[in-house]
């Protein structure tokens, strides 16, 4: 049986970045991060839905702007949101990925919650206000 990492790796969209001129988090944030939350896009959304739902937000009257206005705002300040998204993400690295992200922590933790935002701010007609 192959382990871990290896079907990780193996399920992972690719996605073809230049990481000439990156520092190790924004080519560990293309190498990983994105293809991650690629294939995590249906959960994300699904997530953040039922977050929607759970509190009963009633924005269907807000336009565009209002709406990505409230994603940012939630994804930045609700903590169990924030940490079941990023936790959705986190649990999709491989060993070596897990031992890069404890290295930097703080950098990488703030890169998932910006493509988490840009992730479901993009695919607005999926979020269910």
């Amino acid at each position: 049986m192959k382990n871990r990492s290896e079907l990780l790796k193996k399920i992972r969209p690719t996605i073809e970045i230049d990481n000439a001129k990156a520092t190790e988090s924004e080519v560990f944030q293309g190498a990983t991060l994105r293809p991650v939350l690629k294939l995590q896009n249906d959960l994300i959304i699904s997530l953040f839905n039922n977050y929607l739902s759970e509190h009963k937000f009633e924005v269907k009257n807000m336009t565009d702007s209002k709406k990505i206005e409230h994603i940012n705002h939630t994804l930045k300040n609700n903590l169990q949101l924030k940490q079941l998204l990023s936790g959705s993400v986190i649990g999709q690295f491989t060993d070596e990925e897990l031992a890069f992200y404890y290295l930097d922590k703080k950098e990488i933790s703030k890169r998932i919650v910006m493509l988490l935002i840009e992730r479901i701010c993009s695919q607005l007609e999926s979020i269910v206000f």
